[in-house]
């Protein structure tokens, strides 16, 4: 089936039970708040037929219940045309993350300080300065794609990720910084970690970021992260 086109966005079907809107527009903060707008509005319109939406940097996966019959294509362009842009940017709360920067915590940061050319508390303070949007949850549960990092943070990937990651490392990639919700392998470049836990399947709420939240880092002790229940 031919994708339907619109100004901004065309729908077409990817898998027999799912559809995948994209945008075409500039990745940036009011695209990503439109589309989660597009994905609340597909929710409550679809209601039961909708398993699951997943918003990504400038496109909106949606899955359906399987065994359902119906022109879904056409029903959700009419749904997104009707989506307001206006007031997509409104800010949410700002979700802070106490972070413990520190070797102890982040085996690399010597190679990040001289990658960087900044010292230990350059780097804080300009971690610490802004701002970050959630432009997206993915690659794992929790998982949140922050940015945009001041430009001195900036690294690549690492060339050889690390084995296991703790949960609660805080990293930088490329223009993001991002907190491992869960013990695992990774390439992102460790700058110390937090005592939250980001993503915890028990709660009603299980990921603590949601796309569209505002984060901000605070600079914390070794005894205050310990306080609040960090591991070592």
């Amino acid at each position: 089936m031919k994708p339907r086109n619109t100004k901004n966005f065309t729908v077409s079907w990817v898998a027999e039970t799912s559809l995948l809107v994209r945008f075409h527009e500039p990745v940036g903060v009011e695209l990503s708040l439109y589309i989660a707008a597009c994905g609340a509005a597909v929710a409550e319109h679809f209601a039961d037929t909708v398993v699951n939406t997943v918003p990504s940097y400038n496109a909106l996966l949606i899955t359906l219940q399987p065994l359902l019959a119906g022109d879904y294509a056409q029903e959700l362009q009419k749904v997104l045309e009707e989506v307001p842009r206006e007031n997509v940017a409104e800010q949410r709360a700002v979700v802070e993350i106490p972070t413990w920067y520190d070797p102890e915590v982040a085996e690399y940061l010597p190679e990040i300080i001289e990658q960087t050319g900044c010292d230990l508390e350059q780097i804080i303070d300009l971690h610490t300065r802004q701002d970050y949007f959630v432009y997206m949850i993915g690659f794992c549960p929790g998982f949140a794609y922050m940015g945009d990092l001041p430009s001195e943070l900036r690294l690549p990937r690492r060339t050889v990720p690390q084995t296991k990651i703790p949960q609660g490392s805080v990293a930088l990639a490329d223009f993001q910084t991002a907190v491992y919700p869960l013990a695992m392998p990774g390439g992102w470049n460790i700058i110390g970690r937090t005592p939250l836990i980001i993503f915890d399947a028990s709660r009603n709420q299980p990921s603590l970021l949601q796309q569209g939240d505002r984060v901000r880092f605070t600079a914390i002790s070794k005894e205050e992260y310990l306080q609040q229940g960090g591991v070592l």
